[in-house]
């Protein structure tokens, strides 16, 4: 699938830091895309919501919850609540969403886009929501200096894979939501960027093997994101503008 010409990926060889690994790795996996006409809050929405995933997201569109975090035990033990007041975007037990904590396995599909009827998955990955927060800090993506980085409007969340040693294969993907507003005549969207980073052992056989078809499932991650979100293709998604 051909990108626009708002997306982009690339792989990093000087690894970007993340939240539970710090500056440690291997490699980088970065995507950016712009998305227009939709907030980081509904950005995030879609993200977290994975019950929409069969409807933009080729690479992982499927979400298995562990027992203790399922969507259904969820909704029958845990009434929505919100981790502040002032933001109604970060509301927790919604059934289906992703929330600090959740823990369950996404179904891979790397040779193919996992929404074509047909294809067949690559593996199941299992993974843990490490970070789920508004952007009140520098951007981690950013390359300027700390000093020189302004606080932006939005959200990160970030979670890592599990199922091997640390010192074998470890990897954490943070998404940061930047909110665009360049008034009446410019640019109004949601600045969109992911990365993951590989660190271990066998990281350096993962970007050999694999490390190209990434890039690409990436890419069209995004793409598919962009798409949900900005184009209309996914009048599903929930959007909390108004929402205060």
């Amino acid at each position: 699938m051909p990108l626009s010409n708002d997306t982009t990926s690339t792989i990093q060889t000087a690894p970007i830091p993340t939240p539970t690994y710090g500056p440690s790795g291997s490699f980088t996996v970065l995507a950016k895309t712009f998305i227009p006409h939709a907030t980081p809050a509904t950005v995030l929405s879609a993200i977290r919501d994975t019950k929409t995933w069969s409807q933009w997201n080729g690479f992982t569109p499927l979400f298995t919850f562990k027992s203790s975090l399922s969507p259904e035990s969820t909704s029958q033990s845990t009434p929505e609540s919100r981790t502040g007041d002032s933001d109604p975007a970060l509301v927790t037990g919604k059934p289906g969403w992703l929330d600090l904590g959740s823990e369950g396995d996404m179904t891979v599909f790397m040779n193919g886009d996992g929404l074509v009827e047909g294809s067949k998955k690559s593996r199941e990955q299992g993974m843990i929501i490490t970070v789920l927060e508004p952007l009140t800090t520098p951007l981690a993506s950013s390359q300027d200096s700390a000093q020189n980085q302004t606080r932006k409007k939005g959200y990160r969340i970030a979670w890592k894979s599990v199922g091997y040693a640390k010192w074998q294969l470890h990897s954490e993907r943070v998404t940061e939501l930047v909110e665009v507003d360049e008034g009446s005549e410019g640019r109004k969207g949601t600045e969109y960027v992911c990365w993951e980073t590989f660190g271990g052992v066998l990281a350096p056989v993962v970007r050999l093997a694999v490390g190209g078809t990434l890039r690409e499932r990436f890419g069209e991650y995004a793409e598919g994101l962009r798409g949900f979100c900005g184009e209309g293709t996914g009048k599903g998604v929930e959007s909390f503008e108004g929402a205060h």
